[in-house]
């Protein structure tokens, strides 16, 4: 499955890039993340809260303020691409995140299309909520873990 993203946030790129440069940062935007693992060689288990597989990744990209991409091994396989906009406003967020089962390939779409897009969309959904909460509150509360 794909999910596709294009949003606009009222914080600093360097803010919104911190949330991504690292799988150690993503629990802090999305709460569906448990604290993540380092196994060592850059790649990082991430425990995917309701979901018995964590996503095992590892950044293969890391363009500070422009651009991160990783990949994902183990039971998932696909890669993901966040891209950072500065605006006057902020930031704006593109990208995309295509990511599938590895194990059953022949009933992954299935299993996609039945429990695992609505989960993922909502994953992107809620990081973009807190994102919005912490520029309308105006604080860094969100990144710091508080």
């Amino acid at each position: 499955m794909r999910v596709e993203f294009d949003e606009e946030f009222g914080v600093p790129l360097e803010e919104a890039y911190e949330y991504f440069r690292t799988p150690l940062h993503w629990p802090r935007l999305f709460r569906a993340f448990g604290p993540a693992e380092d196994r060592g060689d850059g790649w990082y288990a991430v425990p995917f809260r309701g979901l018995p597989f964590p996503l095992v990744t590892r950044i293969t990209r890391d363009d500070p303020g422009r651009c991160v991409e990783w990949v994902f091994e183990g039971f998932w396989r696909g890669d993901a691409r966040v891209e950072f906009e500065p605006t006057s406003a902020g930031v704006v967020i593109r990208g995309y995140e295509q990511i599938s089962p590895r194990a059953l390939p022949w009933l992954a779409p299935l299993a996609e299309r039945l429990f695992l897009e609505t989960r993922f969309k909502e994953v992107w959904e809620s990081g973009w909520r807190r994102l919005r909460r912490v520029s309308t509150d105006g604080e860094n509360a969100a990144i710091s873990g508080e």
